[in-house]
C-alpha cells in the first residue's frame, strides 16, 4: 500500500484510536473469529461458544425502508446470529435502534419459505461508552414477556447493553471493558484483543491500512459538500449514529470540541 497515506496527522489519530471507537473496532474484529468468540463468551457467560464466521461493516439493504451497516455479525455452529454495535455516543444506541436492529438480523437471514419454527436466536449488543439504561448495572438483558403472568415470550430475540463504565474490578466483563478503551495493545488483557490491535498501530502494514481508512474517510466527508457544509456534513454523521465522535473528527476536520457540541 503506497506510503502517500501515511500522514503526521492520521499518525497522531491512530494512536487515540481505541477499540470503542466503531470504525478502529470494526477492522479489529473483520473475519477474527478468536476475538468474536471471546467477546461473545464472555458477554453472554458461555464458554461453550463457537463462532463460525466473523463479518465486520456487514450491510443489510432494504428497499423499502432504512439499510444499515452492522459494526459486527457473528454466526456461530448452532445457527444463532449476534449483532455487537459500539457507541461511544449514547445517542446511537437507543431502544428502538437495538429494536430494528433485531428485525434487520431476521430478515436477512431467513430464507423464503421456511418454517417460522426455525426461526433462529438473534442477539443485539450494544457495548456503550456510557450506561445508557441509567441503573448502574454492569450488564442489562432485555426479555420480551408476558405482562399478565411475568413469563418470558420465548421468540429467540436478545438484546444486550453493556456498560463502558464498569470496566474497573477483575471480573471477565470488566476486564473486557478495559481493553475496548485501551489505547496501548501492552495495557490490554486479552490477547485475542491485543494482538490485532498491535498489528494495526504498531505495524508497517497495520499502520498504512488505518491511514488508508482515516483518507478515504476524509474523502467521502468533502465529498458529500464544500468545506463550508462541514458542520452540516459531521451533523447528519453524528444524527445517523454509526460514527463515533473521533470518526466525525477524523472525516471532518472539526475539533472533538466542536464535534461534542453538535446537539441532533
Amino acid at each position: 500500500m503506497p506510503n502517500e497515506f501515511v500522514k503526521p496527522e492520521y499518525l497522531d489519530a491512530i494512536a487515540r484510536l481505541r477499540l470503542i471507537d466503531d470504525f478502529f473496532m470494526r477492522k479489529a474484529f473483520e473475519n477474527n473469529i478468536p476475538a468474536a468468540e471471546l467477546l461473545l463468551r464472555i458477554i453472554l457467560q458461555d464458554d461453550k461458544i463457537k463462532v463460525i464466521k466473523a463479518l465486520s461493516q456487514y450491510v443489510v439493504s432494504n428497499l423499502y425502508g432504512h439499510s444499515v451497516q452492522l459494526d459486527l455479525l457473528a454466526k456461530d455452529a448452532a445457527g444463532k446470529y449476534f449483532n455487537v454495535e459500539v457507541q461511544s455516543a449514547s445517542e446511537g444506541a437507543s431502544p428502538q435502534r437495538a429494536r430494528y436492529y433485531s428485525g434487520v438480523v431476521d430478515t436477512a437471514h431467513f430464507p423464503k419459505s421456511t418454517d417460522y419454527q426455525k426461526l433462529f436466536d438473534t442477539y443485539v449488543i450494544f457495548i456503550a461508552q456510557d450506561d445508557i439504561l441509567g441503573e448502574g448495572r454492569p450488564i442489562y438483558h432485555i426479555e420480551r414477556k408476558i405482562e399478565e403472568s411475568g413469563a418470558r415470550f420465548k421468540d429467540g430475540s436478545h438484546i444486550i447493553y453493556v456498560n463502558g463504565n464498569c470496566r474497573y474490578d477483575q471480573t471477565a466483563l470488566s476486564r473486557l471493558m478495559h481493553d475496548f478503551f485501551c489505547t496501548n495493545a501492552c495495557d490490554m488483557h486479552y490477547k485475542q484483543l491485543q494482538e490485532r490491535v498491535k498489528y494495526l498501530k504498531e505495524t508497517e502494514e497495520g499502520v498504512q491500512t488505518m491511514c488508508k481508512i482515516i483518507n478515504d474517510l476524509s474523502d467521502v466527508a468533502f465529498a458529500r459538500g464544500e468545506e463550508k457544509a462541514t458542520l452540516d456534513i459531521a451533523k447528519n454523521m453524528k444524527k445517523s449514529g454509526e460514527f463515533s465522535d473521533d470518526a466525525i473528527v477524523l472525516a471532518t476536520n472539526l475539533t472533538l470540541e466542536q464535534v461534542k457540541a453538535i446537539r441532533v
